[in-house]
């Protein structure tokens, strides 16, 4: 048998073909997969929890363990595709009422997988936590800013082409920054 959590997962998704997130309750999700409330609120929390959890899910398979400079770029092009391929479930969240759930979301993440990248580079070592910090966290929103205008206007552009645009702007970027901040 499936993880439980995958059910009420493929669930939901199956529903928003059909509704919009905020009309989705834990009543149509345990109704469609034949449980008990308790068995829902065992595992999540919400129907927000749920979206939370399948973000997650992605996120930890399209990057491998952590971004780092030679493997962001595929990484990036995969969780891009992911939401290209899910887009319902993307610009339904995105749209819904939870909208700064989602960004607030993509910042922590994607945050954090920066900074292990950021972390990672040889100039990095004669640079401070708060600056390392900084430095994560303008790529982190920078990105973020991209990807959400993206999915704002509708994901028409192939994700290849928001990979390499964003890789042209912060192409060295990153190591002058650290250099710039170096004790």
């Amino acid at each position: 048998m499936k993880n439980i959590k995958n059910i009420f997962a493929a669930s939901l998704m199956k529903m928003l073909d059909n509704k919009a997130l905020e009309n989705i309750t834990v009543t149509d999700i345990v109704n469609d997969c034949k449980v008990s409330r308790q068995a829902f609120y065992y595992h999540f929390n919400d129907i927000y929890a749920i979206v939370g959890w399948i973000y997650i899910q992605q996120v930890n398979k399209s990057i491998n363990n952590y971004l780092n400079i030679n493997t962001w770029h595929k990484d990036s092009i995969n969780l891009l595709n992911w939401m290209k391929q899910n887009c319902v479930l993307i610009l339904n969240t995105h749209k819904s009422m939870s909208r700064e759930y989602v960004e607030s979301f993509m910042n922590r993440v994607l945050y954090d997988y920066i900074y292990e990248m950021v972390d990672s580079q040889p100039e990095a070592l004669s640079v401070g936590k708060f600056n390392k910090e900084f430095i994560a966290k303008y790529f982190a929103l920078a990105f973020n800013a991209i990807v959400l205008n993206w999915i704002h206007t509708g994901m028409k552009e192939e994700p290849e082409t928001i990979v390499k645009n964003i890789e042209i702007m912060f192409k060295g970027d990153l190591k002058k920054a650290l250099i710039n901040m170096q004790n």
